[in-house]
């Protein structure tokens, strides 16, 4: 009788290794199709944030606009329908500072905001009739503000569109209301002067993202300071040019001619004259006084190397005669509280090369009358290169050239502007006494003076014109100026209104 004896059943490796894939299989297809959920909702809920921002940002210029109808027109109240998004709006009041100076207008306001932020981080803000759009670290405008300058008409205009109360705006009809609250400042003005405009602001960087779109034509000189610490742009609005042409003929004259013109390369300026300096010269006058950090000429010697100056009085007697400034490591510029004598010494320009310059800027007369003097560009009544020296003056500036082989080779820049040349306070009687620029006897001139009136005693006067001086436009040695524009009208209104939801 046999018998059988029993075993153990178990699976082959083949097996084995088929139900591990199996369940691996199954492992890695639930593991992609979770991440495959994980990544399909995170791209639904980026792109329900970006619609979002944009549907916000719409809402957010249509809003700028209705604002600013009604506080340009008056009108009582409009409404329209806001989208805020899920978190709404803040209506914050005072929270930023405008400050408006120049051309005797003196503002500062406080502006409020309107507020949205999104679950991402991105905020749009209504600001002054802006709006700004930030992401991250970028700054973007996405309306500009309602300010202008018209170098065609010469005004400057901006309407501040100011918020009455803090609160909330939550989607939904929101009605803007003219509050009642005007306040406008407007003038006809005769004056050359420019407008300085500083904003301090949460969204400073927008604002100067403006500003520097607006004056790029102008390289960017209009921010005289971008934004720090302070969240302030600080921005000189109304830059010109001396332009090309100005200095056309060896004297160009904005009213007359008079007396012995001789052999005078002499001209009647194309139209109205061009803006005098006198704000520009009064305001470096008053900053270089003051400043430490700028050399007084008295404490120096001859020659005088490149840099900033200071003088009460510019003369080179002080220096024994002769006055020599050495530009071979860069441009001079000198500010002089009074006048410019030269009578019977020496002014000279020496390594010159390029368009390195001595600029001069007087508050007070040029004063040449004693005779025999010599102003020039080394080397002097031979290579003449004008442009290297350039005197700036006032447009009540009184300009003798005097007796006894009086030489200057240089540009001289002293128009009338909006305002009349009455008296030659060097000249007060006699011939001369109504003229700006006085030409005496035995003068020579190389280069080109710009100015109100000219007068010469005798025909022996030789002013004669750098052809080179014809294509000649100045750009001025210290940076933190600018060329004032000539302003005519002003029209700045500071408006109040109420946004709230109906």
């Amino acid at each position: 009788m046999s018998s059988r004896r029993g075993r153990s059943v178990t699976p082959s490796r083949r097996g084995q290794s088929a139900l591990l894939g199996l369940v691996l299989l199954i492992g890695m297809v639930a593991t992609i199709s979770v991440g495959l959920f994980l990544v399909a909702g995170e791209s639904v809920s980026s792109v329900e944030k970006q619609s979002e921002n944009e549907r916000v940002e719409q809402t957010f210029v249509e809003l700028s606009q209705q604002m600013r109808t009604v506080a340009s027109t008056g009108d009582a109240s409009t409404t329209l329908e806001f989208d805020a998004g899920e978190n709404g709006a803040v209506v914050k009041t005072n929270v930023s500072t405008i400050e408006i100076s120049g051309a005797d207008l003196d503002i500062e306001t406080d502006i409020g905001a309107i507020e949205y932020e999104g679950d991402d981080g991105t905020r749009i803000a209504y600001q002054a009739g802006g709006v700004f759009r930030e992401t991250g670290n970028e700054t973007q405008v996405v309306s500009a503000p309602p300010l202008d300058y018209d170098s065609e008409t010469n005004t400057f205009s901006f309407s501040i569109t100011e918020i009455a109360d803090d609160g909330d705006i939550d989607s939904g009809d929101v009605s803007v209301t003219h509050s009642g609250n005007t306040e406008p400042y407007q003038d006809t003005v005769h004056v050359d002067d420019s407008i300085m405009v500083n904003v301090t602001s949460e969204y400073c960087v927008g604002w100067q993202t403006y500003f520097e779109k607006q004056t790029e034509t102008g390289d960017g000189q209009a921010i005289r300071e971008t934004c720090g610490d302070d969240d302030t742009v600080r921005v000189q609005l109304g830059r010109f040019d001396i332009e090309d042409g100005t200095f056309e003929d060896g004297v160009v004259v904005y009213d007359e001619v008079n007396g012995k013109t001789g052999g005078w390369d002499v001209s009647t300026g194309d139209g109205d004259s061009p803006p005098s300096l006198d704000g520009l010269i009064d305001t470096m006058i008053a900053d270089l006084r003051s400043d430490d950090d700028v050399t007084n000429l008295s404490d120096v010697s001859s020659p005088i190397s490149s840099g900033t100056y200071y003088a009460e009085e510019l003369d080179p007697a002080d220096f024994g005669g002769d006055l020599t400034f050495d530009l071979s490591s860069g441009n001079a510029t000198v500010v002089v509280e009074e006048d410019i004598v030269v009578d019977g010494d020496e002014l000279h320009v020496a390594n010159a090369g390029g368009n390195r310059s001595v600029q001069i800027y007087a508050g007070g007369n040029f004063d040449a009358s004693g005779g025999g003097g010599e102003m020039c560009v080394e080397p002097c009544n031979d290579e003449v290169d004008a442009k290297h020296l350039q005197v700036y003056g006032k447009s009540d500036m009184s300009i003798s050239m005097g007796t006894g082989k009086t030489y200057f080779e240089g540009m001289l820049y002293a128009p009338p502007g909006d305002t009349e040349f009455t008296d030659n306070e060097i000249h007060n009687t006699g011939q001369c006494s109504d003229e700006q620029l006085c030409y005496q006897s035995t003068v020579e001139t190389d280069g080109s003076f710009v100015v109100a009136s000219a007068h010469s005693q005798t025909p022996n006067t030789e002013a004669n014109h750098d052809p080179d001086l014809v294509d000649f436009s100045p750009e001025l040695n210290l940076d933190e100026y600018i060329f004032p524009p000539e302003l005519t009208y002003l029209n700045v209104a500071e408006h109040e209104v109420i946004v709230e939801n109906e």
